[in-house]
Parts: structure tokens; C-alpha cells; sequence
């Protein structure tokens, strides 16, 4: 392959330079290359894991997510918060550090959310994994509710967070009020709400629920502002390089605008870009499946889903930067499929697995 007919020497080597970098990085985990790191590890282990390692480094932190503030209590009382079970006691206390995901009360046996918050390693996670809060400003209080029930949408993608969005069906009923689901497209500008229980300005995670006010953008913001990010990461690996290699400051911007101008946009049509153009207000880890809502004359109408954002390799969250917004899944592309899969018939109670401590009658010739 012959690079410099195109881009000329200093570019050339700049190109080399990401080869090496990219090469380096995918060693040793070449199964996880391809997929987005909110997908790589599931949530139920990275943001408690997360949550509990921020509670013992910062005690003190303030309830503030990016430019957000508190919910009063019970404005919000379609949210709900998925536990991870293994992580509960009887004590209401453990659910806070349990938390991982948000999700939204649609109907009252059925749960909104991410599909990326119910797959874990490619599959989705078993029913009995997650728990279900319902009624809770305060992740001490609210209702623990059992899952029957996980399905994921059959279009989600690990690389491309595409489809990024599954239900899940409770086994008894909720008796918290249910939010609406838009059947309307998604106007590219106005304004929408998010709510949740995720990662905050300080780095420390809230026990009470947040609330930040965002602005609908056009695709073509966050398709811009997230290729930049692409861009100066790029110029930072080409950077850590060119000593070695001998190239300029002029071969790197060359090599990574040339790169930026041929990547893919990393968003599809069925996502949406919403936040603010300088970032202060904004979702983040643990928000994930949490409802981004317009509200009108009838109340709350929910149009999108948390789903993922992007920051600089030299960040600290990929949330919360200037140009950045948030990524959310566009539900008016998938109303068809909600209903249909909240018509299909309930899976029958598994039954007991014969094993050690089950007696059972022998047959009889």
C-alpha cells in the first residue's frame, strides 16, 4: 500500500504513527477492539463498582450532576433505578450502592431502558440479576420489584450502540405513575429534561435523584463535536510519537484532519443529540437508560433514552465536554416495537431444577 501518493511524507508518518498507537492499544484484548466501552463492561458491574470506589474516596461530595440540581421529591415518579440483586440486603441502604442503570415506568409491569444496561458479554442478563425500584427520590426509599422478564431490542449493536434500547417486565405491578411515549418525530431543536442517579461534576455518584434542563440539537452537532474529540486524540497519540519518528506539528494536524474528514459519523438515525454547546449540563455513567422527555400541556412525553457520549482520551468521563452533548436512542423509530413486545404473552414460570437436596419418586416398572 503505498500511503504517501496521497498524503505525502510527513503524513505518511504521522498514518504510521496511528497504526502503531491503534496496534498497541488492541493488544491482548483484540475480542473488545470493536466494541464502545459503554458495551464492553456491563454497567452492573462498572458503575457500582464506580459508585461504591467514589462513596470511600470522596464521603463529602455534593449532590450537583453536570449543571443539574435535585428532584423534589416525587416530581419524577416515573424513573425508576436498576439494582444489581447480588449487591442488595434487606436494608434499604445497600440500594444506592447497587444502582447502576435508570429506566423509565411505561406501563405498570413494564420497564423502559437501555439495551446496554441488560447485556452483559454479548448476551442479555438474567431476570433474576436486576431489581427493580420503583418510587424512589431517594435511593434509600421507593419499591424493590422482581424481573420476569429481559428482552432486548435484536438490532442492538456492541460497536455502534445502535438500537440501544430494551424493556423489562415486572412480576407484580408497579403502583407508580407511568410515563407517556412520544409517537411524534423528534423536533432537532427545543427543549427536553433527563433525569437519574449518574456520575456528577466532583466525580461522586448522588443518592437523590438529579434533574439537568438540555437543549435538542440536530445530529450534525454532536457528529461534528465528536469527530474533533477523534481528531485531538488523535493528534495526541501522533504527538507522543513524533520524537520517536521525526515528523512536525504540521504532519500530525495533516495525518489527523485527513483521518477526522474520513471517519463515519458516529451517529445513526435512530439516535438523538441533545446537552449544551459548553457541556456544563449533560447525563453520565449511571444514567444510562434514564428517559429524556419534552414536557407540554399533558404532562411529560418521553422521546429518548440515554444511551452514550464521548469525551477526549485525557478526560476523566466522557460526559460533561464542550461540543460533546449527550447521545440518546430516538424513540419515535421504535413506538412499533414497544407495543408489540408489551403484547406478547408473559414466559412461564421456570421450573424446579432437579439437583441436590430434591427428592424425587422413583418410577415404578
Amino acid at each position: 500500500m503505498q500511503i504517501t501518493s496521497r498524503f505525502g511524507p510527513m503524513v505518511a508518518a504521522s498514518l504510521l504513527g496511528v497504526a502503531a498507537v491503534i496496534t498497541s492499544i488492541n493488544t491482548g484484548r483484540a475480542d473488545e477492539s470493536t466494541v464502545r466501552p459503554e458495551a464492553a463492561v456491563s454497567p452492573m458491574q462498572r458503575v457500582a463498582d464506580a459508585r461504591a470506589k467514589a462513596a470511600a474516596e470522596n464521603p463529602d461530595g455534593t449532590d450537583r450532576v453536570y449543571g443539574g440540581n435535585q428532584a423534589e421529591k416525587g416530581a419524577y415518579p416515573f424513573q425508576v433505578a436498576l439494582l444489581t440483586t447480588s449487591r442488595l440486603d434487606p436494608n434499604p441502604a445497600s440500594q444506592a450502592n447497587a444502582q447502576f442503570c435508570g429506566g423509565s415506568l411505561i406501563a405498570p409491569n413494564w420497564v423502559l431502558t437501555a439495551a446496554h444496561c441488560l447485556n452483559d458479554k454479548g448476551k442479555p442478563i438474567s431476570p433474576d440479576a436486576v431489581t427493580v425500584l420503583t418510587g424512589a427520590t431517594e435511593l434509600s426509599e421507593g419499591k424493590r420489584h422482581k424481573v420476569l422478564q429481559v428482552i432486548v431490542n435484536e438490532g442492538y449493536s456492541e460497536q455502534t450502540l445502535d438500537n440501544d434500547l430494551g424493556l423489562l417486565r415486572l412480576e407484580d405491578s408497579a403502583d407508580a405513575p407511568t410515563i407517556k411515549l412520544t409517537h411524534e418525530t423528534t423536533p432537532d431543536t427545543g427543549k427536553t429534561t433527563v433525569t437519574g442517579w449518574g456520575k456528577m461534576q466532583d466525580g461522586t455518584f448522588p443518592t437523590t435523584l438529579m434533574v439537568a434542563d438540555l437543549d435538542l440539537e440536530p445530529n450534525k452537532a454532536c457528529n461534528t463535536g465528536i469527530k474533533a474529540i477523534y481528531a485531538h486524540d488523535l493528534k495526541a497519540a501522533l504527538g507522543d510519537l513524533s520524537h520517536r519518528m521525526r515528523y512536525s506539528e504540521k504532519g500530525i494536524d495533516a495525518a489527523a484532519n485527513a483521518i477526522a474528514a474520513d471517519m463515519n459519523d458516529p451517529l445513526t438515525n435512530n439516535m438523538i443529540c441533545a446537552g449544551t454547546t459548553t457541556g456544563v449540563r449533560d447525563a453520565c455513567n449511571g444514567d444510562s437508560g434514564g428517559p429524556l422527555f419534552m414536557t407540554g400541556a399533558n404532562g411529560p412525553v418521553q422521546v429518548g433514552i440515554v444511551s452514550w457520549g464521548e469525551g477526549p482520551a485525557d478526560g476523566t468521563a466522557a460526559c460533561g465536554h464542550k461540543d460533546a452533548y449527550g447521545i440518546y436512542t430516538r424513540l419515535a423509530n421504535y413506538t412499533g416495537w414497544v407495543e408489540a413486545k408489551m403484547k406478547t404473552p408473559a414466559p412461564a414460570p421456570e421450573k424446579p431444577k432437579v439437583g441436590l437436596g430434591t427428592a424425587q419418586k422413583p418410577k415404578t416398572p
